[in-house]
């Protein structure tokens, strides 16, 4: 059964708020403690194969005897009981939600686990780190009857409410995802804190098992659309479609740059730990968050529509990541990260699984290159001349713009499409196992 995470805002007041960071202090506290102990069994297990003369590389289970025997990791249940051991020492941590802070042990578990698989490929891996104050932001609620939503109507007319074990009935931000699923789907939930300057910004991140789509899809579906599309990823277009949908990049980061500058050359004029330097460095995380919130906005609405309204897409397998790395342009790259490809085809892959359409990878080579009309394969446009020789006029002498990159001109018939229209095509026709490359046109 597959899993969707729902991330939701919370509003806490300020005694609200003093609960989740005194909890949040107390999960932090005993991550350091269980770390410490954790640490302390590494040094009795490297004192052991010294004094039992173990080589590296050897199995160590073969020099244990019954007066010397190795010495065993902890195991997840016996941290999780340490880590209630640690709470009930300290009086102020007694004051923290129970649950939330047991749940330490399992994270400071899995912490050594890679740990332990990280030593299998580099022996030299640094060992789990101690977190300061501000490298610590979440807790974790196990299970629904330590959190809950406001399924009974008590705040009907109001705000809505989620009740936090420790906390109380906290306002949340209205999320109508949630409420498409049952609450028997939903298993743990993080809260989490984002540090904006002198404030707090709090979210809840709930996990929920999605059930099943069923076969007939008929409460997704739009029977009047054409299926399937073929779909293309590219910078200044972020995704195009064969049915003439397009999702634009907004370049959102591009257009704040100047912004982002000049508070980050004012960080640079101030003191390390100074007020000053806090007051800008909320002023650039405020900044990234409304550029974050109005890039994912865009990208979350573009794919739940795609989605919905399509049984199956082709899109191209390819890594965004290696594509940016190819680019030659530094304008292109940023460009590249601007469109956030990635990050659109996470969505709308997740996002067909909710609603049962089929994300399918087709090979995306010289889908840019074939002409869909006479499937020829042209070369690719490279820019050679600095000296614009050949944008000047040989009448008149003047400048003209430069070749738009944009536009698709096949040299061999002369055909003429933008270029992202064009691939998407091939795109569709090598899903649907077409021979997109030939010398003659393709029906």
């Amino acid at each position: 059964m597959p899993y969707r995470t729902v991330k939701i805002q919370l509003f806490p007041k300020p005694e609200q708020e003093k609960r989740m960071l005194l909890t949040l202090h107390a999960c932090r506290a005993t991550y350091n403690d269980l770390n410490e102990y954790c640490r302390d069994f590494t040094k009795r297990y490297d004192e052991w194969r010294e004094s039992m003369g173990v080589k590296e590389g050897e199995d160590a289970s073969l020099y244990e005897t019954e007066t010397n025997p190795l010495p065993r990791f902890p195991s997840e249940f016996e941290l999780t009981a340490k880590a209630g051991e640690f709470r009930g020492i300290n009086l102020w941590r007694r004051e923290a939600y129970g649950s939330a802070v047991r749940e330490v042990g399992s994270r400071i578990y899995k912490a050594y686990q890679r740990w332990f698989d990280s030593l299998v490929d580099d022996s030299s891996a640094g060992l789990p780190r101690f977190r300061s104050e501000g490298k610590y932001d979440s807790f974790t609620y196990t299970a629904y009857e330590q959190y809950r939503l406001d399924t009974q109507g008590l705040f009907r007319g109001k705000k809505p409410r989620m009740f936090l074990g420790g906390i109380g009935w906290v306002r949340a931000s209205d999320n109508g995802i949630i409420r498409r699923y049952p609450v028997s789907c939903m298993k743990q939930a993080v809260v989490s804190r984002k540090k904006m300057g002198k404030s707090n910004k709090w979210y809840i991140t709930v996990f929920c098992e999605v059930p099943e789509v069923p076969d007939n899809r008929t409460w997704f579906m739009d029977t009047d659309v054409p299926d399937p599309v073929g779909l293309d990823l590219g910078a200044r277009r972020v995704a195009t479609l064969t049915d003439h949908t397009v999702v634009e990049n907004h370049r959102t980061m591009r257009k704040n740059e100047k912004r982002i500058a000049k508070i980050q050359r004012k960080i640079s004029k101030t003191e390390e730990g100074s007020e000053e330097r806090r007051k800008y460095l909320g002023h650039l995380r405020h900044l990234q968050k409304r550029i974050d919130d109005s890039k994912n906005d865009v990208l979350q609405k573009a794919t739940r529509s795609i989605v919905q309204n399509r049984t199956k897409i082709f899109v191209e397998d390819l890594s965004v990541k290696k594509l940016i790395e190819l680019q030659d342009n530094e304008e292109t790259r940023k460009l590249f990260r601007d469109a956030s490809a990635g990050t659109f085809m996470r969505l709308l892959r997740y996002k067909g699984e909710e609603t049962g359409s089929e994300i399918v990878a087709v090979n995306p080579a010289y889908t840019s290159r074939i002409c869909t009309k006479c499937g020829m394969l042209n070369d690719p446009f490279i820019a050679v001349n600095p000296a614009y020789t050949s944008r000047i006029c040989t009448k008149c002498g003047r400048l003209n713009d430069p070749f738009s990159e944009e536009t698709f001109r096949c040299r061999f018939c002369g055909f003429t499409k933008h270029r992202d229209d064009n691939a998407c095509v091939n795109v569709l026709r090598r899903g649907m196992g077409f021979d997109i490359l030939g010398t003659s046109p393709i029906a």
